[in-house]
């Protein structure tokens, strides 16, 4: 079906299950705003942006679960649910031009990656190595030279403010956050 430029495609969520008996995909989103899948006309499928495949979208909706609300999807060339078991269970990519725009004070998790991490008081506690799903809340991986690697819940009173433009994030660090 084609492959894109790898480098250009963003994890947008992950194919869970088949839905129905026409075809249709369980998508969990990785965006807190299933919504924005909605617009989307194409998508890649696959383990990697490497060796994802295109496929067109012809139908999406919402459906709310006990875990929160998923996308149905439906691709060109998937009519059955024997044509969807075969699709396995890829991750979901798409370009980033794709996607509505961001409103203000959004962000793609990719661009936490490298940021530089620094208190309310300004004492730089490292840089943002990786982001961990939890169940209540993201994780924070935090890479700090010299010292152990620490994770920092992302809930509002830990996170004082984010400037992606400036590369920067700013943490409230409250007794035992640091050590």
């Amino acid at each position: 079906m084609g492959t894109p430029l790898s480098e250009n495609l963003l994890i947008v969520g992950r194919i869970v299950r088949t839905h129905g008996l026409k075809g249709e995909c369980k998508v969990v989103p990785e965006s807190d705003d299933p919504n924005r899948l909605q617009s989307l006309k194409r998508i890649w499928l696959g383990a990697t942006p490497q060796t994802a495949e295109l496929y067109e979208i012809t139908g999406t909706r919402l459906q709310t679960s006990k875990r929160g609300t998923i996308v149905l999807m439906q691709f060109s060339g998937i009519h059955t649910v024997s044509d969807a078991e075969r699709l396995g269970k890829p991750l979901v990519f798409a370009y980033q031009e794709d996607l509505p725009p961001l409103q203000p004070g959004e962000f793609f998790l990719h661009d936490l990656f490298g940021i530089e991490v620094v208190t309310e008081e300004g004492e730089i506690v490292g840089k943002l190595k990786d982001v961990w799903e939890t169940q209540n809340y993201p994780l924070y991986l935090i890479e700090r030279p010299g010292n152990k690697e620490i994770f920092i819940p992302a809930v509002p009173s830990l996170i004082v403010s984010t400037h992606i433009e400036q590369k920067r994030l700013v943490v409230r660090a409250v007794e035992g956050l640091l050590e």
